[in-house]
Order: structure tokens, then C-alpha cells, then sequence
């Protein structure tokens, strides 16, 4: 169950708390609850990967701790890139890294078969659904953390619902036209 709190004087600055992992119908609950459109939107950017180590523990920061998580056998190890292909860095020079689960990996990227030093370079292949947060969340994630920021937006992506931080998203993410 999710709960939604007003972070400021405003009806817009919402926040998302959920002590349990969303699912795909809280989403929905969610945008219908605070009228708020859900956005299509893709990965203007690409990744690079590299096979996790079993037990390999991310941190995922973003001008502060976000979530982490715990690498298990086949999962792999992902830094979002810029447009440039550079490596996405917060104002502390923390890459903007984070976990992919072997099962959901093959769904949701595909090789260029480029590779750079943090491994291999791989371009999103859909498109999510999105709804702004201006207000930020902490949220139970799929991968049984804690996942937090002051400012984001609240992602559908197959089956599972997660947070992602406001600066990563306007640096990641674009509307999808039509």
C-alpha cells in the first residue's frame, strides 16, 4: 500500500511513500488519485554493462544515496551514459550506477556492440510509462531496498514500478512523440 504526502504548500508537491513493493496497479492508483498524466517516454541515452559478480553489492547515488542493491548470479552491472556516451556523474563524480536483473536485462537493452571501459555499450529498447513527482519518493523497490530521492518520477516498466531520480530522468529519459 502507498500513501501520498504533501512535501510543500502546494497541491503539486507530492510525495509517494510505500513501505511494500508497487505494483503495476498501484501505478495506475496513482496517477488517477493525483490527476496526473502518465508520460511515454525512452532512454535517450545509452548504458554501459558489465556482468555482476554474485553478491556484488551497487550503491546507486545521485547527490546522495538512492537505493542499493545486491547482484545475484547473471545480473549485470549497468552506468547510464549521456547522449555522448560519457558516464552519467552527480556533483559529488558518483556514476550514476545501478543493478539490472538477469531476467529482465535482454528485455530492456540491446548490445552495439561498443564497449568502453565500464564495459559494454547497450541502447534501451522500449518505452515506459512515467508519472512526475515532484515532491520525490521512498519506496519499497523491486529488488526488496529502500528507494529514495527529493525530487523524481515514478517508472512502469513491465511489470515492475521504481523510482528515479528528477536529474538522472531529464538526463536519461525523453517524451515519446505521436
Amino acid at each position: 500500500m502507498f500513501k501520498v504526502v504533501h512535501a510543500g504548500l502546494g497541491r503539486d508537491d507530492v510525495r509517494i511513500e510505500a513501505d511494500t513493493v508497487l505494483m503495476p496497479d498501484d501505478f495506475q492508483h496513482i496517477a488517477r488519485d493525483l490527476i496526473r498524466p502518465v508520460l511515454r517516454v525512452r532512454k535517450v541515452g545509452s548504458i554501459a554493462a558489465r556482468p555482476a559478480r554474485a553478491g556484488e553489492v551497487v550503491e546507486t547515488r545521485w547527490n546522495g544515496k538512492e537505493t542499493t542493491n545486491t547482484a545475484r548470479a547473471g545480473d549485470w552491472v549497468v552506468v547510464n551514459l549521456t547522449p555522448r556516451r560519457e558516464p552519467l556523474r552527480d556533483r559529488a563524480g558518483n556514476l550514476d550506477a545501478y543493478i539490472i536483473a538477469a531476467d529482465r536485462f535482454a528485455d530492456l537493452y540491446e548490445p552495439t556492440g561498443e564497449r568502453n571501459e565500464l564495459g559494454a555499450i547497450c541502447r534501451a529498447r522500449g518505452v515506459v510509462d512515467a508519472i512526475r513527482l515532484p515532491g520525490g519518493f521512498d519506496i519499497a523497490a523491486p529488488w526488496g531496498e529502500r528507494q529514495q530521492a527529493p525530487s523524481g518520477y515514478l517508472i512502469l516498466s513491465g511489470g515492475e514500478v521504481y523510482g528515479n531520480n528528477a536529474e538522472t530522468f531529464a538526463a536519461t529519459y525523453e517524451p515519446v512523440r505521436g
